[in-house]
């Protein structure tokens, strides 16, 4: 079984913006852990969020499935969710699904905690 290892960190520029690093595969057997971390966040009112897949290797839709159910919640808290450094083969699946207009997907980091 693939391993997902998860860690948020406050952005050195705005600590009012978290970093999630996401290592390895997210689908139906790791999902549960990407949620837990994210509901953590919601219950320190944390709704500014960068998800950093650099270390991605998969993402299955039960993974596309937990962000579209979580967007509208963020947004509606005035906040948002940012996806950075997205391998080539991950963002192809994002646009199959037409999510890159629905997330703003960016280069680095910096840019986008400088869009908040």
């Amino acid at each position: 079984m693939e391993r997902l290892v998860l860690a948020a960190r406050a952005a050195a520029s705005n600590a009012l913006v978290t970093i999630v690093d996401i290592e390895g595969v997210l689908d139906i057997n790791t999902v549960g852990d990407f949620e837990a971390i994210l509901q953590d966040l919601f219950k320190k009112k944390q709704y500014k969020i960068v998800l950093n897949m650099g270390k991605m290797t998969y993402i299955s839709s039960a993974g596309f499935g937990v962000l579209m159910s979580i967007i509208k919640d963020v947004r509606k808290n005035k906040g948002d969710i940012k996806i950075v450094n997205v391998s080539s083969d991950i963002y192809k699946v994002f646009d199959l699904l037409e999510l890159p207009g629905l997330f703003h997907i960016l280069k680095t980091e910096q840019d986008a905690v400088g869009e908040f």
